[in-house]
């Protein structure tokens, strides 16, 4: 389907709190709508695109459509597009990202993958994860990218999937520890929340001993820095509020009183003003 014309049949089904119009075929629609999900203008991407293709998942879509279409995100032409490169390719994988984020929702409660596919799944992403270097928020003129907050939000799904283990959680947690500790671009828009949400969810899965999480926190007090401004300065921020993050989102979890109070002490130990 043409751009516009697309366009235009989208703005009105976003009208019609994106129930399908009559004499369309959601599943038809939303692969002609995987072909401009990368597309650089924001509106489009994100409020008419995935916003409708995302609710369709969860509500129209069969399940062995749903599946079509997860296919489709983690292909070369999607979440591998460009991969590595920073420029506008960025929109195509991040926003194929939320794709697979909403499909394994879907999944949680359908359970239309099988563990095999599900593995098989997470072992793809996790791979694109740790390669993706473009992590830019907003950019103006185009809108959200969000490289690791909507990466970070597949990985909070993948999570909650009763069918993967602390094999996978270890994995998860690996790649935010990566995430976290990058140098080269500063998080401005909220990326350490988003990736608390999944750290959090791997602790209500009581699937790894507390030491292996106070373990995992303490990991965050020696990092290696190049000895260079701004990187050290980069990497300081970004752990700092990583861990101010986690530490607000559990401080008031009793259950938890023993990783908070390792946090806070890390939190302490990498303060530049601790002696102040």
């Amino acid at each position: 389907m043409e751009r516009n014309k697309l366009k235009e049949l989208l703005k009105e089904i976003k009208k019609n709190d994106f129930k399908v119009p009559e004499g369309i075929n959601p599943f038809e629609l939303s692969l002609e709508m995987m072909n401009y999900i990368g597309d650089l203008e924001g509106e489009f991407r994100d409020r008419l695109i995935f916003s409708t293709i995302s609710n369709w998942i969860v509500n129209e879509l069969k399940t062995d459509e749903v599946h079509q279409i997860l296919d489709i995100s983690l292909d070369d032409k999607h979440l591998f597009y460009g991969l590595g490169e920073v420029n506008d390719t960025v929109f195509t994988r991040t926003f194929s990202s939320l794709i697979v984020a909403v499909s394994i929702y879907r999944h949680r409660s359908d359970k239309y993958l099988n563990k095999e596919e599900l593995e098989e799944i997470f072992e793809k992403f996790i791979k694109y994860y740790n390669n993706e270097r473009d992590l830019r928020g907003y950019i103006k003129g185009n809108g959200w990218a969000h490289g690791a907050a909507h990466g970070a939000d597949v990985l909070d799904e993948f999570a909650r999937c009763e069918e993967l283990g602390f094999k996978e959680m270890r994995k998860i947690l690996e790649a935010i520890y990566k995430k976290v500790n990058v140098d080269y671009y500063s998080y401005v828009d909220e990326e350490d929340e988003r990736m608390i949400t999944g750290v959090v969810a791997i602790l209500e899965r009581n699937l790894l001993d507390e030491s292996e999480i106070i373990d995992y926190i303490k990991r965050f007090k020696n990092v290696t820095r190049k000895g260079i401004q701004p990187e050290d300065m980069t990497l300081q921020v970004n752990r700092r509020d990583f861990l101010r993050s986690l530490y607000f989102r559990i401080v008031d979890k009793p259950k938890y009183q023993n990783i908070t109070d390792t946090t806070k002490n890390i939190l302490d130990e990498i303060s530049n003003f601790r002696n102040m």
